[in-house]
């Protein structure tokens, strides 16, 4: 099944930064963070593969940022990518509830 190329395979959001979308095969991320989310999908043989207890967390997804390259942050806000950062504003100025479920 072909996913929309334009929504992360990942976070399910729609792709609004082509800069820093990563392709594999038919699956597009917003960002190499949600890329490396859906490669972590099993442990093989490091039983610690999907621990990342030092890492920043998107405040509007919630995926581990591995990659700080795009990286944004509004105050104490750390955002995966731009996509996240103006979704997350979008929904803060239209008085949505920011952020993921924790």
């Amino acid at each position: 099944m072909m996913r929309d190329a334009s929504m992360c395979a990942h976070c399910n959001e729609p792709i609004l930064d082509p800069t820093t979308m990563v392709t594999h095969g038919d699956l597009s991320f917003c960002c190499p963070n949600c890329a490396a989310a859906m490669e972590e999908s099993g442990s093989g043989s490091d039983p610690h593969a999907r621990v990342h207890e030092n890492d920043l967390v998107c405040a509007h997804c919630g995926v581990a940022i591995v990659d700080e390259t795009p990286m944004e942050s509004r105050g104490d806000r750390a955002y995966c990518c731009t996509t996240c950062l103006r979704l997350d504003t979008r929904e803060q100025s239209s008085g949505q509830q920011p952020g993921f479920a924790a």
